[in-house]
């Protein structure tokens, strides 16, 4: 037992040798029981975040003590007062703005996103004091469908009376005789069957009607050929008559 009490004494990494001299120094009373924390207590003690953590860990691995690699890495109490100070450091180097400062910024955006919407809100209440209709009240209004009244505005925008543009765009009560107007000079739905022409034929249509033919060619040659095969079997369903002549 005390060659492997000194094998593992001799085993203590240097890194902790280091840890538990220093501490000797301090408080020789505590050199032998130096307790080390997990990275996660540490960060809790220092009250710092664990990406915070990492980064830290990272950049200044050579200030922080700490004892072994890897997950088996822990850290001794004085790396709470490093970690500490790193904070403080990196907050004067690079910190949040002053929540003063903050809320003044996000009152300047929502003032931008209100003077952008502005213009719109007023065109609005504009077209609403001066009876502009929108594209669903005039497709209310005439009883033409909404997907038929948008075509009519792409086809023939010159012949209606709008005021403004995109979806701002919206149209005076003049605007409803056009529609209709449009509506009656367009050709009401599909021609009947009878008075239509015919549709064209197409290659799918003509392979089809090939195929019914090949169809019926065949059909008809196996009925020939099931009426020779059964007047081959009466054939030789009837008696044979063998008659020998003689010399």
């Amino acid at each position: 037992m005390a060659k492997r009490k000194a094998k593992k004494r001799g085993r203590m990494k240097p890194a902790k040798k280091e840890v538990v001299r220093k501490a000797a120094k301090a408080s020789p009373k505590r050199a032998k029981s130096v307790k080390l924390y997990t990275l996660t207590q540490i960060g809790k003690m220092a009250s710092v975040s664990m990406p915070t953590l990492q980064k830290y860990k990272r950049m200044y691995q050579d200030r922080i003590p700490s004892v072994g690699e890897g997950r088996k890495q822990r850290y001794p109490r004085e790396a709470v007062a490093v970690l500490r100070e790193l904070k403080k450091e990196n907050l004067a180097k690079r910190g949040r703005p002053p929540k003063s400062a903050t809320k003044a910024k996000g009152v300047g955006k929502k003032r931008r996103a209100s003077a952008r919407t502005a213009p719109a809100k007023k065109a609005s209440v504009k077209g609403k004091a001066a009876g502009l209709l929108t594209l669903t009240e005039i497709s209310r209004r005439t009883g033409i469908s909404y997907p038929t009244v948008s075509r009519y505005v792409q086809l023939f925008l010159h012949r209606i009376p709008t005021v403004g543009s995109g979806r701002l765009r919206r149209f005076p009560e003049d605007a409803v005789a056009v529609f209709r107007q449009l509506r009656s000079e367009s050709r009401p739905g599909r021609p009947p069957k009878s008075g239509g022409k015919k549709p064209a034929r197409t290659a799918r249509d003509t392979s089809n009607q090939a195929l019914g033919d090949q169809l019926r060619k065949l059909e008809k040659a196996q009925a020939d050929l099931a009426k020779q095969v059964s007047s081959v079997i009466k054939l030789l369903k009837k008696p044979l008559q063998v008659t020998i002549k003689g010399r």
